[in-house]
């Protein structure tokens, strides 16, 4: 980060300049990727960017989460742009749609898994540069949430 010659912004792209220094084929914010060739979500692709392990791995959490809800009996659905969020997935098509997203609708049956998860869910996805801004413990704490509630971590490789 170089705030003298970004004249003191947050933004990414005034360090495009600094950061290709090291991430040299990186174009944008996104195509950068630390030197691992490990593939932390499971998906077989070694050379996508951390943004896409990271989303593929967040799939999985929001999975495993209504996984655990259908085995409270309750069926759960996420929408990031409708608060509560979380909310009563009445059609269990595993997503909200408009007339579910509704705060009236919120979902209100969490048991202490499922509570602590849907709060690390949505961590990840109200921080859109978790990726960069601290890839090992966002997946981490994304893949420690899976199993905690239940779901497969087999896939996943922790950095």
């Amino acid at each position: 980060h170089d705030p003298v010659a970004t004249e003191h912004t947050f933004l990414v792209e005034d360090n495009m300049a600094r950061c290709n220094l090291c991430h040299t084929s990186a174009t944008v914010p996104t195509d950068i990727r630390l030197v691992s060739n490990s593939d932390y979500d499971g998906d077989g692709v070694t050379s996508e960017s951390l943004k896409d392990e990271l989303a593929t791995i967040q799939e999985g959490l929001l999975y495993a989460m209504q996984d655990h809800a259908v085995e409270l009996g309750e069926a759960i659905c996420y929408d990031g742009h409708s608060y509560p969020y979380f909310f009563n997935d009445t059609d269990g098509d595993r997503s909200c749609s408009s007339a579910e997203a509704t705060r009236t609708n919120g979902f209100t049956a969490f048991d202490a898994a499922l509570l602590k998860a849907s709060f690390n869910y949505q961590l990840g996805q109200k921080d859109p540069g978790a990726w960069a801004h601290n890839f090992d413990y966002i997946v981490q704490l994304h893949i420690d949430s899976i199993e905690d509630v239940g779901g497969s971590i087999e896939a996943y490789d922790r950095p």
